[in-house]
């Protein structure tokens, strides 16, 4: 199914979900190193109290607004005719990207607010939480450039 009407809006339409995916991916890339400063401070610190609202700040007002925006748009973009050629491969690769992408968006949900409880998650986790975005976003580009 598309929307027809969608079509004068394509390119403003890219324009917006590329824009929210830079700023998603740039909030998802910084929240790891935000948090592998914070679980080394003492729970009854100032420091942790400070990071506590610094990571519910870049988590509320930039990451999550950001990923409702990058799937939004990304939903009217498919809607848009001629948008993608459901017979190629390389969309599928991409959705199951962007659904691990938004899982690991999840756990870096789930890491803030154990570090708010004074649980922390283990360095290796956070430096898998650093690559790992980077890696989806590496695959996810190689698939919308190339279309393999």
């Amino acid at each position: 199914m598309t929307v027809p009407a969608l079509l004068p809006a394509y390119r403003v339409l890219l324009a917006l979900h590329v824009f929210s995916v830079i700023v998603w991916m740039a909030g998802m890339l910084v929240l790891p190193i935000i948090y592998l400063r914070h679980r080394a401070l003492p729970e009854t610190s100032d420091g942790h109290r400070i990071f506590v609202a610094l990571e519910r700040d870049v988590f509320k007002r930039m990451v999550n607004p950001a990923m409702y925006a990058a799937w939004g748009f990304g939903i009217l973009l498919i809607l848009t005719p001629g948008a993608i050629s459901w017979t190629a491969p390389w969309w599928l690769v991409k959705f199951a990207a962007v659904l691990v992408l938004s899982g690991h968006h999840g756990a870096l949900s789930a890491w803030r607010r154990r570090l708010r409880n004074g649980a922390s998650p283990s360095v290796t986790a956070l430096y898998i939480g650093i690559a790992a975005p980077l890696v989806l976003a590496a695959l996810i580009v190689a698939m919308v450039m190339i279309q393999p």
